[in-house]
C-alpha cells in the first residue's frame, strides 16, 4: 500500500533535506552553525589578526581560541614563533597553562564530595594526623572549601623570600626529607598549617597557591592515591588528555627586549615546586584539549549534558560579580557576566573568558611570560568577547 504520494511541495524539498543530510554527514555540524551565525564564517580570521595584534606587543608566539553556544567546532589561529628564531607556532602546539589548571584540581575535589569521600566543610586536622599538636589555632576551622575558594588566610607561595622560610624549615628537619611528591605535599601542608596565617581564614578572598597545596594532600588523603594519578584517570573520563611536557619552551622578561627561554629550577626546588605545588596549577595541554575543557563548563553552564560534579557547576552558575570560587573569578564588563581565570609558570602564560550562561568560551595561550604578556592577551580576549 502507497502510504505517501510526493507532491509538488514535498519535490520541491527533497533536494533541501538532501543537502543538509550530506552535511550532516561530512562534517556539517560546523556549517550548521554558520549558516545559522553567517558571522562565524570570519570568526578564525578574526582570531587571527587579534594574535597578530598581541604579537606586535613583543610575544614569541600567541594562540586564541573560542567556541560558541552549539559546541559544534573549535576555532583556532596562531602568530609567531615556538621559540625565539624557531619555526612557527602551530595550533597542536602543548602550553604549560600554569593556575589554570586550578579549576581542575577545584573541580576534582568537587567529584570527591560528590562520591562521598570528602565534604566542604572537611578540614586538614581530619585528614592529616600529623598535625595533632602543631596546627595553629586560627586554622582549627579551615575547610576544604576555604582552600579552593582563597580563603585560607594561607601565604601566596609565589614570591622568593616564602621559599627562602620553606627551605629554613626543611633544613631543620631532624628526618631524611620525603622523596616523593605525595610526601613533600604533607610535609609542606605541616610547614603552612603550623604557621601563623598571612590574613584571618575563612574570610576575605586571598589568592593563594598553599591552599591548593593542602587541597591536593587532603584529596590524597582521602582517596588513597597520588595525586597526579587521580588528576589523570579523572581528566580521561572527561576525554582529557594531559600531556607531560612540551617540546615548545618558555620565555620570560620584564619587558619584550629583556625576554630569554625559561630556565627552570634548579633539581632540591624542581621536586617542591613542579611536584609537591602541582595541585596549585603545573598542567601541559594542547589548545583541542583545553577547548575540550572549557566545552565541558559550556554544556554544564547551558543545562546539557556533561561530566562534572553538580556542586562545581552550581557554584560557578551562581558565582556574584567579584567573587571568586573553584578557580574562576566572576566579572561584568558591558553588560555580560563570564568567568575569567589567568595562568603563568616555566615561561608560558593563558588566559580564559567563558560567558557564564556557557554560550561562548574564548581563550589565549602563549609561550612567554611576564606582566605585560598579561595586559595583552587581556586586551586580546576582550576585544574578542565584547565585540
Amino acid at each position: 500500500m502507497r502510504l505517501f504520494a510526493p507532491g509538488r511541495r514535498a519535490l520541491l524539498l527533497f533536494p533541501l533535506l538532501l543537502s543538509l543530510i550530506l552535511l550532516g554527514g561530512c562534517g556539517g555540524g560546523e556549517d550548521l552553525e554558520e549558516i545559522r551565525h553567517p558571522e562565524l564564517r570570519q570568526e578564525r580570521q578574526r582570531l587571527g589578526e587579534t594574535a597578530r595584534a598581541s604579537l606586535a606587543g613583543g610575544l614569541v608566539g600567541v594562540l586564541y581560541g573560542s567556541q560558541h553556544e552549539a559546541l559544534q567546532k573549535l576555532y583556532l589561529a596562531t602568530a609567531g614563533l615556538e621559540r625565539t628564531g624557531g619555526a612557527a607556532l602551530s595550533e597542536g602546539a602543548v602550553f604549560q597553562i600554569g593556575s589554570l589548571a586550578k579549576s581542575m584540581t577545584a573541580a576534582l575535589a568537587a567529584e570527591q564530595v560528590r562520591q562521598g569521600r570528602l565534604r566542604w566543610d572537611s578540614r586538614p586536622a581530619d585528614w592529616l594526623p600529623e598535625l595533632a599538636g602543631r596546627l595553629h589555632p586560627a586554622y582549627a576551622g579551615l575547610t576544604l572549601a576555604h582552600l579552593l575558594d582563597h580563603r585560607g588566610g594561607l601565604p601566596a607561595l609565589q614570591d622568593p623570600a616564602e621559599l627562602e622560610n620553606l627551605a629554613a624549615f626543611l633544613a631543620a628537619q631532624p628526618e631524611p626529607l620525603p622523596n616523593t611528591d605525595r610526601g613533600r605535599r604533607r610535609l609542606m601542608s605541616r610547614w603552612l598549617l603550623e604557621t601563623a596565617p598571612a590574613s584571618p581564614p575563612g574570610q576575605e578572598v586571598s589568592y593563594s597557591n598553599a591552599g591548593y597545596v593542602i587541597a591536593g594532600a587532603l584529596l590524597e588523603a582521602a582517596t588513597g592515591q597520588d595525586f597526579d594519578v587521580l588528576l589523570r584517570n579523572w581528566a580521561q573520563g572527561l576525554g582529557l588528555e594531559l600531556r607531560q611536557g612540551s617540546a615548545v619552551p618558555g620565555h620570560q622578561g620584564a619587558s619584550p627586549a629583556a625576554l630569554a627561554p625559561y630556565q627552570p629550577l634548579p633539581p632540591p626546588w624542581h621536586a617542591w615546586v613542579d611536584g609537591a605545588m602541582k595541585p596549585a596549577g603545573n598542567a601541559w595541554l594542547d589548545a583541542a584539549g583545553y577547548g575540550h575543557w572549557l566545552a565541558e563548563h559550556q554544556r554544564a553552564l547551558q543545562g546539557k549534558r556533561h561530566g562534572l560534579a553538580p556542586d562545581y557547576v552550581q557554584r560557578l552558575r551562581e558565582l556574584p560579580e567579584g567573587g571568586y570560587a573553584l578557580g574562576w573569578s566572576a566579572g561584568l564588563v558591558q553588560g555580560r557576566r563570564a568567568l575569567v581565570h589567568t595562568g603563568a609558570y616555566a615561561g608560558f602564560m593563558g588566559m580564559a573568558w567563558l560567558q557564564q550562561d556557557g554560550k561562548k568560551s574564548f581563550f589565549a595561550l602563549s609561550n612567554t611570560e611576564g606582566g605585560w604578556v598579561l595586559e595583552a592577551l587581556t586586551q586580546g580576549l576582550l576585544q574578542l568577547a565584547l565585540r
